[in-house]
């Protein structure tokens, strides 16, 4: 039974946020693959550039030999974007290989005392013995940066977005969801930078993401870059896609994203996790993996 923790990365056009990100999890993780296209192209045919200096720093960084660069064609020209990144995940997790805990993070998610999630995932290593029996997924809570300043962030609140981070069952139809597996919401926040970038980022960001054909870029810009300290609580429920929510900003002064990292640990420290099921039904699960 492979009892690792294994660690996909998807490098892109932000490759200049992996580092803090590496930093978060290389401590309790067994294994980390970094994906890129080799073309050096987005899921949308765009152009992008990793240079040599980052390849220097993550192996300056990786001082235990647990990272791998792993690189493939991940654009399929005409292919919707959407469908690129659910198929270069796949792809990363084939490489990751079977068995094991998956967790797939992208350059700019900070999982800030990542010790508590790799020690609930080790309590639940039964959950690796028979996957294809008990095949699960569990997702965490972000913390959204919306735009940077120089006192600061501002951040989408309340912390209720969601998203699917690891499974047993590496297998995705779409992102990161995973086909026909029971889907656990932790009590874990996740960091994103997400939008809080400089213009050329955001402009770069939006024409690459992979909604990039599901809300009107240009008037997301225009708001995203006309946000200020005088008008930020008037934007409420302003989500550009109609099945999700930001349903107001809060600002919290940092001179730079590892302060704010210190910040959020402080005051929203990571608690103890469990599967948020009964005890019940927490010993079915354990015996279902056995048989």
């Amino acid at each position: 039974m492979d009892i690792r923790i294994k660690i996909g990365y998807l490098l892109s056009y932000d490759y200049q946020y992996i580092i803090t990100s590496l930093k978060e999890v290389y401590e309790y993780a067994d294994v980390i693959v970094i994906s890129y296209d080799k073309n050096l192209k987005t899921w949308t045919g765009n152009s992008f550039e990793l240079p040599e200096e980052i390849f220097v720093e993550i192996k300056l960084l990786d001082v235990n030999n647990k990272i791998q660069f792993y690189s493939d064609n991940f654009y399929i020209p005409n292919n919707p974007p959407l469908e690129s990144e659910t198929r270069q995940r796949n792809m990363l997790a084939k490489y990751l290989g079977t068995g094991g805990w998956h967790i797939q993070i992208d350059s700019d998610e900070y999982l800030y005392n990542f010790k508590k999630l790799a020690f609930f995932l080790h309590k639940n290593n039964y959950l690796l013995k028979n996957p294809s029996r008990t095949p699960i997924t569990f997702r965490v809570k972000l913390i959204v940066l919306f735009k940077k300043t120089s006192e600061g962030f501002y951040v989408i609140n309340p912390y209720n977005e969601l998203c699917n981070l690891i499974t047993n069952s590496p297998n995705y139809s779409k992102a990161r969801s995973t086909f026909n597996q029971k889907v656990y919401t932790l009590d874990y926040y996740i960091i994103h930078q997400s939008w809080a970038r400089d213009s050329l980022e955001i402009q770069q960001k939006i024409v690459n993401w992979g909604h990039v054909n599901d809300f009107d870029t240009n008037l997301f810009y225009e708001n995203w870059n006309n946000l200020n300290s005088e008008n930020y609580k008037t934007y409420l429920d302003f989500h550009p896609l109609p099945d999700c929510s930001w349903l107001k900003l809060d600002f919290i002064k940092a001179k730079n994203i590892h302060e704010f990292i210190l910040s959020i640990n402080n005051s929203l420290p990571q608690p103890a996790l469990k599967i948020p099921i009964s005890i019940f039904k927490r010993i079915k699960l354990y015996l279902k993996s056995f048989t």
